[in-house]
């Protein structure tokens, strides 16, 4: 039996409509996770100079979202490391988010993502995660902040 040209129009439109349905769920189902901005105070760090401690984390949400509804508790640096104080409010604009974390433990993530060691200055990311507080879906969020590592030239002895 061979397809009337009334039967292969209603099948094509019927496979044009199921692809632009499945096009707009997966739209619609997109993972909302939110973006983070990460800015790094002191953003410059000479390798042979104790790392300072706090080694302070300013981060907002872009686009802007009110700090308040994130959960303090879930921030981790580089997925291990917890703050090492009270996260606390900037004012400014746009407002930030002061997050203090050990100054050996973000030299240890540094020192972890550097490429080398050789003398240099290299641009290391670090990167920040949590999630929103409860009330406010629990959503994920992560970003990344870049410190400038420089690693001075020694001389021999």
């Amino acid at each position: 039996m061979k397809p009337t040209p009334k039967f292969a129009i209603v099948v094509s439109i019927a496979l044009v409509l199921l692809l632009v349905g499945a096009v707009a769920f997966n739209t619609l189902a997109a993972d909302k996770a939110l973006k983070l901005k990460v800015k790094w105070k002191p953003v410059n760090y000479v390798l042979d100079n104790p790392p300072p401690d706090p080694w302070i984390a300013e981060i907002y949400f872009a686009p802007l979202r009110d700090l308040n509804e994130i959960d303090t508790s879930t921030l981790l640096l580089e997925g291990i490391y917890t703050p090492s104080g009270t996260p606390y409010l900037l004012s400014g604009t746009p407002p930030r988010l002061a997050v203090p974390f050990d100054g050996a433990d973000v030299l240890r993530a540094l020192l972890s993502n550097a490429p080398h060691m050789a003398p240099g200055e290299y641009r290391i990311l670090l990167t920040i995660t949590g999630n929103l507080k409860t009330e406010y879906g629990a959503t994920p969020f992560s970003g990344d902040g870049g410190i400038n590592l420089v690693v001075p030239d020694v001389s021999p002895p």
